[in-house]
């Protein structure tokens, strides 16, 4: 006979599945462990965290570089047509009468030409490519082309009229300024992968 209580309560036994309170607590077991943030050091225990940070969607880079290097080097091989018409006789456009063309602004014009063509097909390129230096090379080709045209023409190149309508001073200032223009639109257009945003330019 077992000893018990005077009233009848005798030791508790605990039942199936009930907790067991003078029991020490089971250790916790991390559910991260390996995994952790990015940019913490600490290891969390029990929960899951995603990385912080903002998110970047890169774009593709504009394709004005392309447009452009794609013109340059059409305009190069247009170059080399006018250096083929160099070896044909030129004719005043208003009187039909033949024009004298000295050898030396024949030459200037033969070594624009020769330039224009190499430079703008080169820097084209670079600029399919996505290379800045692309554009610099077709404002060295530009200035260059100005400065032999106008080299040229002091030398005697044919004007195509211009003398006859306007006079010798006068058409010395007309072709001087319309290839300004003419300069200074090109250059314009070839800075324009310059000022897009995204132009992707290395």
């Amino acid at each position: 006979m077992e000893p018990g209580s005077p009233w009848g309560d005798g030791p508790e036994k605990s039942e199936p599945g009930a907790p067991n309170a003078g029991a020490a607590a089971p250790a916790p077991i991390s559910i991260s462990q390996g995994f952790a943030p990015m940019n913490q050091n600490t290891v969390l225990t029990g929960t899951a965290q995603m990385p912080t940070g903002q998110l970047i969607y890169l774009q593709p880079p504009s394709g004005a570089a392309k447009v452009i290097g794609t013109l340059l080097i059409i305009y190069g091989a247009l170059q080399l047509l006018g250096l083929a018409g160099l070896f044909f006789e030129q004719v005043d456009p208003i009187t039909g009468e033949p024009l004298e063309y000295p050898v030396a602004a024949k030459a200037l014009d033969a070594l624009s030409s020769l330039i224009g063509a190499g430079g703008c097909v080169a820097a084209g390129v670079l600029l399919t490519q996505y290379k800045k230096r692309g554009v610099y090379i077709a404002f060295g080709v530009i200035g260059a082309q100005f400065m032999l045209g106008m080299a040229s023409y002091t030398l005697g190149t044919p004007d195509g009229g211009l003398g006859s309508l306007f006079g010798e001073g006068a058409a010395l200032a007309v072709w001087a300024g319309v290839s300004a223009i003419c300069s200074g639109f090109c250059a314009l257009l070839v800075s324009i992968p310059l000022m897009v945003s995204n132009n992707g330019l290395e």
